[in-house]
């Protein structure tokens, strides 16, 4: 029982103020994938997440993270630029609607 209330404490706790990792990507929803070309000859996959909400009768996203399949950060430079940011790695995603 008392194992119990901690982690309902330690929840709470997490939604209130900055909260875990995991809470922080438990909110999130992927929403897009896009094909990308690398500067190094590569093809990468973006993963665009996001966070869904909901205001009276409108459902409302809020972007929430743009990165590599495998979790890699990445830069937005521009519509459809980015870049790998552990690796300098400029990519070109060739889809109209990316981000």
């Amino acid at each position: 029982m008392q194992d119990r209330r901690n982690r309902s404490e330690h929840s709470a706790a997490g939604v209130q103020g900055i909260g875990s990792a995991a809470d922080w990507c438990r909110q999130m929803v992927l929403k897009h994938i896009f094909h990308a070309h690398g500067s190094d000859g590569q093809d990468y996959e973006i993963h665009v997440y996001v966070e869904p909400a909901s205001h009276e009768n409108a459902h409302i996203e809020r972007l929430a993270k743009v990165c590599l399949a495998d979790g890699g950060e990445l830069r937005v430079l521009s519509h459809r630029h980015y870049e790998v940011v552990a690796t300098g790695v400029r990519l070109d995603a060739s889809d109209p609607g990316a981000i």
